[in-house]
């Protein structure tokens, strides 16, 4: 059985298992839904400094 990859948050930049986010900017980059919200609950955070809105 594969492990889940572990990917860094554009935002906070904690290491989160894949799941536990989703993939932005088109697939090239990796935010935390604690950082973006779950877009399966239609949920939406705050712009972080230094990130474009991801919506």
């Amino acid at each position: 059985m594969e492990e889940e990859k572990i990917l860094e948050c554009v935002k906070c930049h904690k290491k989160k298992k894949e799941s536990e986010g989703i993939h932005v900017w088109g697939g090239v980059a990796y935010c935390c839904k604690e950082c973006c919200g779950d877009p399966e609950k239609g949920e939406h955070k705050q712009q972080a400094a230094n990130t474009c809105e991801f919506c």
